[in-house]
């Protein structure tokens, strides 16, 4: 069942991200400098962390009523699809610092793994405060797996922390939406409102659309990019 108030909050983590995402882009072309613990820095984690806990929280609601995988297997296979459309691609583009487990990889594992305790969030709960804690390896074999320490790629998305917040966020789910119902009752724009409910294709082709812009205005040479 669709939350409009979540729906704007994912709009507003989606832009966010468009932004951020924006702001690595240039920093990778020389046109901007970053640095971990920056202002940039810190707002990826805020703008990630919000992203997939209401992912978590969307997965509660999802099942609040019928207990069906199938429920949200579509979307599973999508983010399945998408997630190594985008390995093949980065590899063949940036084949240095590739995605081998991003933040689509992430959440179709978590849409996976999580079904077990959709309804039964002390156990999602103790789950993701474990997830929190658990130590990565060095063995960078284990990046595939998101089991590994931070690795040079453009979107790396570990178990720790990532996975735990969206089951923290499912388990907090059934303490703010016991019911299913929003908590206002804004009247939110229903342009706005398309953002939030189209997260995965906007993701999937914003940064073609970034970099393209960057091409078409002389900041970037195409020869940079191929």
């Amino acid at each position: 069942m669709r939350v409009d108030e979540l729906d704007s909050l994912r709009a507003t983590a989606l832009v966010l991200m468009l932004v951020l995402n924006f702001v690595t882009d240039l920093n990778h072309f020389g046109l901007m400098n970053t640095e971990t613990g920056d202002m940039w820095w810190w707002l990826a984690r805020i703008t990630a962390s919000l992203f997939v806990g209401i992912s978590g929280v969307s997965y509660f609601l999802a099942h609040r009523l019928e207990y069906d995988f199938t429920k949200t297997s579509g979307r599973t296979k999508r983010l399945i699809f998408w997630a190594f459309v985008i390995t093949i691609i980065t590899y063949i583009f940036e084949p240095s610092v590739y995605v081998r487990f991003g933040v689509l990889h992430l959440l179709a594992l978590a849409s996976i793994v999580a079904f077990p305790v959709a309804r039964k969030p002390e156990f999602a709960l103790g789950i993701g405060l474990i997830l929190l804690i658990i130590p990565l390896s060095s063995n960078s074999n284990l990046v595939w797996f998101g089991l590994s320490e931070t690795v040079i790629a453009v979107d790396y998305f570990p178990l720790n922390p990532w996975l735990g917040i969206f089951f923290i966020g499912l388990a907090l789910a059934s303490r703010i939406y016991p019911e299913g119902k929003p908590l206002t009752e804004i009247q939110w724009p229903e342009k706005w409102l398309w953002f939030g409910r189209n997260t995965l294709t906007i993701y999937v082709i914003h940064q073609p659309i970034l970099i393209g812009l960057l091409v078409l205005t002389g900041q970037v040479p195409l020869e940079a990019i191929l």
